[in-house]
């Protein structure tokens, strides 16, 4: 789709955007955000949903968590003084959570408002919130289209070649397992344990841990690798499902990027999301960001995994996102039918047949060579040491170089 042609669809539309303040948000709707305003001025309205955390007020919520953020730092130099009057005109911040029907949003008068006006909805909540943002849509007059970040090691038992994008259901999960995943159970399931935990008074860092281990262990039951793919696929299903129910038919566009990196050009090359460097590599299907500061800040001494192994990392996943909206809401797309079969268009965003040049140790490589040339620069202007990697390609040579390295002998008497 050309450039003009998105621009023109974007023309007095209404977005509204749902997790726009968590880890993989802050790149992909902060940049949605932020590239959809920019491209178009003419944009009637952005709604933010934004969880409120504290007592600070949606203004101050959304200026801390998401305009405040470098991604907008080229529109803030581009309006200047007149930034905050742009912003107060164009967005509009919603408290609200996707985890309750209705989105959770208190104020009727702004509900009715975003009734009226939402044409387009961009969500990336995991599960139940999928359930929800679906009512909330098909109560939209003038709803366009929904569109959702997965992510692509959403299936379970890959084999070698082309995976085609295809709607995920509990079918196939039984196909794949022998099991049969029923989504009401595992959300009693969950229920049940945060009872019994409440129930023993433990601490919140031990509920923590015990919720964590319950997710582990339902993902190994079912075959993901993660938890986070685990909700992703379940939310996938919870769409299928639902869509087959709602009276009013709209496209719903599903996205399955791998590991996101930084950015490529928009706002500017090498943009990365620092505030929370928390998730590593093993996460799939979030972000590549961690690895690479870890390093250049000198905190990642040692690398654990096969050498064969291959990174498949995305750094466009935002142009694809705002693409894909625009092909297919139901005003662009002369292809939708409202049939159900219709309903669900799905995306890979992937780096095809240049991944395999992408294996552990060349990123390792690539990453180390870069900050010797580039060094990460601390708060008070001085360059961070850098560590070279050391790799292990496997736990018993990762063990033996603890030993040797790190265990104190035993006395000899």
């Amino acid at each position: 789709m050309e450039l003009n042609g998105i621009v023109q669809s974007l023309d007095n539309k209404s977005i509204l955007v749902t997790g726009s303040t968590g880890f993989l948000s802050k790149t992909t709707s902060g940049c949605v955000s932020k590239s959809v305003i920019r491209v178009q001025p003419n944009l009637k309205q952005l709604f933010l949903l934004l969880r409120p955390a504290d007592s600070s007020s949606a203004t101050q919520h959304l200026q801390n968590n998401v305009t405040g953020k470098e991604v907008f730092r080229v529109l803030r130099k581009k309006h200047g003084l007149g930034f905050d009057t742009f912003i107060s005109e164009k967005v509009t911040p919603v408290f609200g959570d996707i985890g309750l029907e209705n989105l959770g949003i208190e104020d009727s008068g702004l509900k009715k408002k975003m009734n009226k006006e939402v044409d387009i909805i961009r969500r990336g909540v995991n599960t139940m919130g999928a359930k929800h943002v679906l009512d909330f849509a098909e109560k939209c007059e003038n709803i366009e289209m929904i569109l959702r970040i997965s992510t692509a090691y959403i299936y379970t038992g890959e084999t070698p070649g082309v995976i085609l994008e295809k709607p995920l259901d509990i079918i196939q999960t039984m196909k794949k397992t022998s099991k049969i995943l029923y989504i009401s159970e595992e959300r009693k399931l969950v229920q049940d344990r945060l009872n019994e935990l409440k129930a023993a008074q433990v601490s919140k860092k031990q509920e923590t841990a015990a919720m964590k281990e319950l997710g582990l262990e339902r993902d190994r039951l079912y075959g993901w690798p993660t938890t986070y793919a685990f909700t992703k696929a379940m939310g996938e299903m919870i769409i299928g499902g639902s869509l087959k129910a709602i009276k009013r038919k709209f496209p719903v566009v599903i996205a399955r990027p791998t590991l996101i990196s930084s950015t490529y050009k928009e706002p500017f090359p090498g943009r990365l999301e620092t505030d929370n460097v928390i998730v590593l590599l093993g996460d799939n299907g979030r972000s590549f960001d961690p690895f690479v500061v870890y390093c250049g800040r000198g905190k990642f001494p040692c690398f654990l995994g096969n050498h064969e192994s291959f990174f498949d990392i995305v750094n466009m996943v935002v142009n694809a996102v705002i693409v894909a909206m625009m092909t297919h809401m139901k005003s662009n797309n002369r292809s939708f039918s409202g049939n159900d079969d219709d309903d669900q268009y799905i995306y890979h965003m992937c780096s095809s047949a240049n991944r395999q040049q992408m294996n552990l140790i060349k990123v390792v490589k690539y990453t180390y060579d870069y900050f010797c040339k580039n060094p990460w620069m601390d708060k008070y202007g001085n360059a961070v040491e850098i560590l070279k990697p050391v790799f292990f390609p496997s736990m018993d040579s990762f063990q033996q170089h603890v030993y040797d390295n790190y265990l104190l002998p035993k006395k000899v008497s």
